[in-house]
């Protein structure tokens, strides 16, 4: 019915994009995995990105990084995925969104990846119908390109708001996976209308 068993969480390979805005997917993975699968390395996945595993309700989920860079994201999605025979509907996708400020999040069931190239290449490879957690770093000053925001790094005051906002995120992406989209659309939109201060 539905269940998440598979949470895609975005970001680019390499030091050099560690701490950037577009990474945030990364972030919230390393602290699902501390929380959903303590004690779990990230492991390999046929080259195209690293997971970890653990048990929820007698059934297994997947934490999975992609490491085929942001624009590909789908390649290791559909591979794993497909592998396991997990339904689009079954795998929720958490990526860094610019229509968002910071410190908002907004889940949805489905819908277009709006100007997100990794969430674009997520639904071209397993298709529309999958929920998104979007996870907000906007907004974009009007004097910087959206290619050079993102790659950029969180501000002081945006550091010192992160861990909360990662928090919040981990408590939504656990709810999803443990009660449902729809529980947790209920119980995160509705909060996510206050950014994190």
């Amino acid at each position: 019915m539905g269940e998440i068993q598979l949470a895609a969480l975005l970001g680019n390979p390499g030091r050099e994009y560690e701490r950037t805005r577009h990474n945030i997917g990364f972030m919230l993975a390393d602290l699902a995995a501390e929380r959903l699968a303590p004690g779990e390395r990230w492991r390999d996945w046929k080259g195209v990105g690293l997971y970890v595993e653990f048990s929820c309700g007698g059934r297994r989920v997947y934490l999975l990084k992609p490491q085929t860079y942001m624009n590909l994201s789908g390649q290791a999605v559909q591979s794993l995925a497909s592998f396991y025979k997990i339904r689009p509907e079954s795998v929720i996708t958490a990526f860094d969104d610019l229509a968002l400020p910071f410190g908002k999040l907004r889940l949805r069931k489905d819908g277009s990846a709006g100007s997100h190239n990794g969430m674009a290449s997520v639904i071209s490879a397993i298709g529309p119908g999958t929920p998104r957690l979007r996870l907000g770093i906007g907004p974009r000053p009007a004097h910087i390109q959206g290619k050079d925001f993102v790659l950029s790094s969180f501000n002081k005051e945006e550091g010192g708001r992160l861990p909360e906002f990662l928090g919040q995120a981990c408590d939504a992406l656990e709810c999803c996976i443990k009660d449902g989209v729809d529980r947790a659309m209920n119980r995160y939109n509705h909060d996510g209308d206050k950014p994190v201060h």
